[in-house]
């Protein structure tokens, strides 16, 4: 205690050096303390479900489909399959869907989910109230989790309570804990399958259908996994699947099967890419991206701590007499290296508490960039460990300055003729050029990744989105409501037109596949082409004109025989199929079909510049639920009248109505994130240079006064006294960016590799950020260089 007491009043005497570590030590805990929650936090995903490394996600991959990709959402008919296996198991559909429930004769959209009452024991879920396999067993039963209990019946003692839901009486049977964050079996209502929500004919049309994809399947077994993947296969081999397949599809396959099956672990589903971005899905992780963040946070923390090391250095060099004094009197090594890591310590743990502090202040911030809610994992646990992380890092921080102290030279001290040594100014040096380095590659990657993606989200997509408003529907326009509502927008002010489409350009389907088909070149050979299901004037709403050929026009083609279809290609399509120019493509029929091409339409931009453009078709749409309408004028007002019409028509459906362009910048969110958290990293890492140049140019001047004084008795001006000081800072960021620039410009080009489309100021990122650093240093430096050349040699010689 005696060691911490005067550790607190030597630390109280250098107020502004005191500051600047304990400051520059709490951001870097703050960084790492944020970071590796996230970290914990994502790799806490389904640790709810006991035993999860025994329970597995049925996928399958549509390889007859020319984009194939795994989907969790599976038939349900593999299920009954799962079950006459003859392998130990128990397995549960999991059939998310939409309900109407009526709240005082308020209709209401909800989310209900219906499983299979072994489901309770799959995802080991324990009711806080009632009995959850009674209300999966019986046919008008319901659980609520305590969210959901509140959302809905305002209450979380809602045991008993009856609902109407799809116009079915339902009782709450049980009451569930609310579901964690970091799970993929997110529910607010479960009900079982055998629900009265759904007639006999619905329910067995779902659970025994090979063709359709209306959820995913849990199975837990202690049986080996191959031999469960292989009973399935098995089945599936002989499935409906083959029978849609014809001899070109068959040979296109070669030795693949028509359809694959795998088991996904549950321990791994949050991690598995595979079915990244797929119907379902929901948010899944980057491993790679998760460590790499992690790292990032130990990096930061490790700057800090160089940074600290460096300024309790300096320090430990301006009190060399007080050490040999103490040496004298017969202060032992072990007491002086317990003294420095006591300081060390109480520093240390002092800036962890107030990086906790800043932690928690920033983690609505951090919450926002990383697009996970991480308040749960900052537990009195948590901070306590934090503290203790800070008390280590001081030891360990406090052991260099400790063991300087101990190699003082008592003589050469009290004779005034002691300073650093040159092992000593050399690992400095080091040091900084390490942080140097680290906020010159970081820097340079974050400005690369925030240039493309500005350049990307302002990329034209080949039409003006400007006037642009999109409607998604929640039933087709084929439907009386969905007709009546597409043809109230027309009549709405400053609306010029409204067309009607299976998809939109940057919109994420969620599919994977991309809407694609296989086609026939002109040689008989096929290509997988995607196919966008437009209305007749879709291309006139959006203001386009064709290059060759002619548009839809709904007069020609209802006049059209029945037999010919009518179909417009993009550029790259008519080179997919083999024709050498547009005009030689326009009037005639795709190989083998009675498909005819009447035009070649303008090339748009449906998926992000990470794509390059695809061979598109354009066919005349049946069935969409996608609007576009076109606005004369400000688009706010005509905004609120579609939102307005919206609730005449789909009362109990909340609006989906936005413009044409945020479908762009949602592709481009994550990116967007990226860019602000890495630029958040860099601001610290340089904050932390900053002040640790400006303490360090401090002493550099102090130990360098004498041959400051001694140049300029012997002619030397304020230029030659400048460029003296500012050499050595000069040395270290020339070591320190070639260091950082070469790693930086490969992770750049990584980084732009998949973008068919590439800022031109992506390459010169590095150099920015290393002229940004050179801003920094020379600010940094100024006021300590200004004071050297206007140092006074009578006062300089006798100090």
């Amino acid at each position: 205690m005696k060691n911490f007491r005067l550790g607190l009043r030597l630390l109280l005497r250098q107020p502004f050096n005191t500051a600047v570590e304990m400051f520059g030590l709490a951001a870097g805990f703050a960084v790492c303390f944020l970071l590796t929650a996230f970290v914990y936090y994502s790799f806490s995903y389904d640790r709810d479900v006991p035993q999860r490394e025994r329970v597995f996600v049925i996928k399958h991959r549509l390889n007859f489909i020319p984009q194939p990709q795994w989907m969790e959402y599976t038939p349900f008919a593999l299920r009954e399959v799962a079950l006459r296996s003859g392998l130990p198991l128990q397995a549960s559909v999991w059939w998310p869907s939409k309900a109407l429930l009526n709240q005082n004769g308020a209709l209401r959209e909800i989310d209900i989910t219906a499983v299979d009452p072994a489901f309770e024991q799959i995802a080991g879920l324990h009711a806080l109230q009632g009995d959850l396999r009674q209300a999966l067993a019986t046919p008008d039963g319901l659980a609520l989790t305590r969210q959901a209990a509140l959302q809905l019946l305002g209450t979380s003692q809602a045991l008993g309570r009856t609902v109407i839901v799809n116009q079915q009486v339902l009782q709450v049977r049980a009451i569930l804990p609310d579901r964690p964050s970091a799970s993929t079996m997110q529910f607010g209502a479960l009900v079982g399958i055998g629900s009265t929500l759904w007639s006999e004919k619905e329910r067995q049309q779902v659970l025994s259908n090979w063709m359709g994809i209306a959820g995913r399947i849990y199975v837990k077994t202690d049986a080996n996994p191959q031999a469960l993947q292989k009973a399935l296969q098995d089945v599936i081999d002989k499935a409906p699947w083959d029978n849609l397949a014809t001899p070109e599809m068959k040979a296109a396959l070669a030795a693949r099967k028509m359809v694959d099956i795998g088991l996904g672990p549950l321990s791994e589903a949050y991690f598995d890419r595979s079915v990244a971005n797929t119907m379902g899905a929901g948010p899944r992780g980057d491993m790679r991206m998760v460590l790499a963040l992690g790292l990032a946070g130990l990096l930061i923390l490790l700057l800090a701590v160089v940074n600290h090391i460096n300024l309790a250095t300096v320090r430990t060099f301006g009190r060399q007499r007080e050490i040999a004094m103490r040496r004298v009197l017969g202060a032992s090594t072990r007491q002086l290296l317990v003294q420095f890591m006591a300081e060390a310590m109480l520093l240390s743990t002092a800036a962890a508490a107030l990086g906790l502090l800043l932690a928690w202040l920033l983690l609505p911030l951090a919450s926002e960039l990383l697009q996970r809610p991480l308040d749960g994992v900052f537990t009195p646990l948590a901070a306590g460990a934090g503290l203790l992380f800070g008390a280590v890092v001081g030891a360990l921080s406090g052991w260099y300055p400790g063991w300087l102290a101990n190699g003082v030279d008592m003589r050469a001290t009290l004779a005034q003729r002691s300073g650093e040594t040159s092992g000593g100014a050399w690992l400095r040096r080091a040091l900084t050029a390490l942080q140097f380095a680290a906020a010159i590659g970081m820097g340079s990657i974050a400005l690369a990744i925030l240039w493309q993606t500005q350049f990307a989200t302002s990329a034209s997509p080949g039409f003006d989105p400007a006037p642009l408003l999109t409607a998604e529907l929640p039933v087709d326009v084929n439907d009386p409501a969905g007709r009546a509502f597409r043809d109230a927008l027309t009549q709405l002010p400053g609306v010029t037109g409204v067309a009607d489409s299976s998809d939109l350009p940057g919109r994420d389907d969620h599919t994977g596949t991309r809407g694609s088909m296989t086609v026939k070149r002109n040689d008989g050979s096929d290509v997988g082409i995607s196919v966008h299901w437009i209305s007749a004037s879709f291309f006139q709403v959006y203001g386009l004109q064709p290059p060759v050929g002619r548009l839809f026009d709904p007069r020609i083609e209802q006049a059209a025989s029945k037999g010919e279809e009518s179909v417009l290609l993009n550029q790259a399509a008519v080179r997919a199929l083999g024709w050498a120019s547009a005009r030689e493509a326009v009037g005639k029929r795709i190989y083998g079909t009675q498909t005819r091409i009447v035009g070649v339409a303008p090339d748009l931009r449906w998926e992000t510049l990470r794509d390059p453009v695809q061979p598109i078709m354009y066919s005349l749409s049946t069935n969409s639920r996608l609007l576009t309408v076109r606005v004369q004028g400000p688009t706010d007002a005509v905004e609120q009248a579609m939102l307005n019409t919206w609730q005449r028509y789909f009362p109990t459906r909340p609006p989906v109505v936005r413009h044409a362009a945020s479908y762009y910048a949602q592709a481009y969110a994550d990116d967007v994130r990226l860019a602000h958290l890495l630029a958040c990293a860099t601001a610290v890492v340089l904050v932390l240079a900053a002040f640790g140049i400006y303490v360090l140019a401090a002493h550099s001047v102090q130990r360098r006064a004498r041959e400051i004084v001694l140049r300029k008795l012997h002619g030397a001006g304020r230029a030659a006294i400048a460029a003296l000081v500012g050499r050595e800072f000069a040395l270290l960021m020339a070591v320190a960016a070639l260091i950082a620039l070469p790693p930086a410009w490969l992770a750049i080009a990584r980084y732009l590799a998949p973008f068919a489309e590439r800022s031109p100021l992506g390459g010169w990122a590095p150099l920015v950020a290393l002229g940004l650093m050179l801003i920094v240093v020379t600010a940094a430096t100024a006021r300590h260089t200004w004071s050297a050349m206007r140092i006074a040699p009578a006062q300089a010689l006798r100090q």
